[in-house]
């Protein structure tokens, strides 16, 4: 794109470093200081990069729901699944995968 004094002008947005997401959609960690951690640990979740399988965990998810309390987390995952005509198999239950983080519930 040129401007009318015939500069090229950029929209800062089209340049890849200015995106938060790569071209594949996913998220761009702004961070640099994340590749020098040796683990990536989510503190509010209870959740870390050594202690779970975090792509074994979350990477066919599409959505992750977060709530304050189990009960209220609890609920609307019974109302979603009511939405989605879901049903939990025989003998399944669910799980909160946060319930040691004492902040929110998954």
């Amino acid at each position: 794109m040129t401007s009318s004094r015939g500069n090229s002008v950029h929209n800062s947005v089209d340049r890849d470093e200015d995106r938060d997401e790569y071209f594949d959609t996913t998220v761009r960690l702004r961070n640099p200081n994340l590749e020098l951690l040796d683990q990536d640990i989510l503190y509010h979740l209870g959740l870390g990069s050594e202690s779970h399988d975090l792509v074994e965990m979350f990477g066919d998810i599409k959505f992750v729901c977060m709530s304050g309390t189990p009960k209220r987390c609890e609920s609307f995952a019974h109302y979603i699944m009511k939405e989605l005509g879901h049903k939990l198999p025989t003998g399944t239950r669910l799980q909160d995968i946060c319930e040691y983080s004492y902040r929110y519930s998954m």
